[in-house]
């Protein structure tokens, strides 16, 4: 990521609210929904927490985006410079999974997603402001961020990109996840850009646009996987094959295996390759003034938890940690190394294992007795 500047607050904030506004970051307010010892941890002790496995490799595929628009760097060269930053981590002890199996495997799909983004990304053609200062006033609450890219579109539209090397967005999830971009096109709006001239959106770099026309003459859109895109078409694909070159079912399905394997649609005849387009993955959520006066209902009321609670660790505990919060723990919080709540889960885990070494001796010691029930 871009070295950034030692913050300075504008001059119309600080004549405003004077020199001790509160300031705050999305990041800050909504870590409160993960852990609110966690919170505690780094927000209020400001202990140093660590990295985690996903945030070590988006940073790695925003660095490559970044220089890309920066014009550091030629498309052609993203790939080879991802992958030599994607080694590091792989020869660090951060893991995507503590199963080591399931650890080489997760590696090695998100790799070859982001390895096909940066090979078939579609660069935007407009001038890109690249991790653009953003500043929010939410009644009397300053808020700054980092826009990943804004753009103006053809149509005087101000389009704010977030890159994301995250699972896909779906459903309730859109919206839910949306609060950090409607935040920043709050800051646009502050800023004198009308809200309808504003676009908030997604671009997900493991995912592809798949886009085909059906017989109905509509046409369908799909967003799987990069490395599994011929699979999501393989119903229409199918029919396609079986239909141009005249197969018998188990001739077409040995046809659709090897595209599937190979997940291209090389060697087939291109009116069939033609059909299916691909592009980048975007995702748009709904960005209207209820959505936004929501979203600061929702941060004064995390804010008023927050000053509520203060300094005072008793404020911040929290009961044990359960096994649904695992992967939270042991992947994710940057502060599980430091956290007691972790510790005491790990040591329970640990007991848990021996009682129940200790139940499978004692159930064979009593099969060895030949007892008659």
């Amino acid at each position: 990521m871009a070295q950034r500047a030692k913050l300075k607050i504008p001059k119309r904030f600080v004549e405003k609210y004077g020199e001790k506004i509160p300031l705050w970051s999305f990041s800050k307010v909504n870590s409160l929904d993960n852990c609110q010892w966690e919170y505690y941890l780094g927000r209020i002790k400001r202990l140093e927490g660590k990295d985690n496995v996903y945030s070590l490799s988006g940073t790695a595929a925003h660095s490559v985006l970044e220089d890309l628009y920066n014009n550091k760097i030629e498309q052609h060269e993203m790939k080879d410079k991802f992958e030599s930053e994607f080694l590091n981590i792989e020869l660090s002890d951060y893991k995507f999974s503590p199963d080591q199996s399931k650890n080489e495997k997760m590696s090695e799909k998100y790799k070859a997603c982001v390895m096909d983004f940066f090979e078939r990304h579609e660069k935007m053609a407009e001038k890109v402001a690249i991790e653009k200062l953003v500043w929010i006033d939410i009644e009397g609450n300053l808020f700054m961020g980092y826009v990943d890219a804004i753009h103006k579109d053809k149509e005087g539209n101000f389009i704010i990109t977030d890159f994301k090397t995250s699972s896909l967005y779906k459903g309730a999830k859109v919206q839910q996840n949306g609060r950090q971009l409607l935040l920043y096109a709050l800051g646009l709006h502050q800023g004198g850009v009308p809200l309808e001239k504003i676009k908030v959106r997604w671009l997900f770099l493991k995912y592809v646009s798949v886009t085909y026309k059906q017989k109905n003459g509509k046409y369908k859109m799909m967003n799987p996987e990069r490395t599994k895109w011929v699979t999501a078409i393989k119903t229409p694909l199918k029919k396609d094959i079986k239909a141009f070159y005249e197969l018998e079912e188990w001739q077409a399905d040995i046809k659709l295996e090897e595209h599937i394997s190979a997940n291209s649609l090389e060697g087939l005849d291109q009116s069939i390759i033609d059909k299916y387009v691909l592009s980048d993955c975007y995702v748009y959520p709904e960005l209207s003034l209820n959505e936004i006066n929501e979203l600061k209902v929702d941060f004064l009321n995390k804010i008023d938890i927050i000053n509520s609670k203060g300094k005072e660790e008793s404020n911040w505990e929290r009961g044990a940690i359960e096994r649904s919060e695992e992967y939270f723990c042991n992947v994710l919080c940057s502060h599980s190394h430091q956290c007691k709540h972790y510790k005491d889960y790990i040591k329970s885990l640990g007991k848990k294992q021996d009682e129940d070494a200790e139940m499978a001796d004692l159930l064979e010691d009593i099969q060895e007795l030949d007892l008659p029930f």
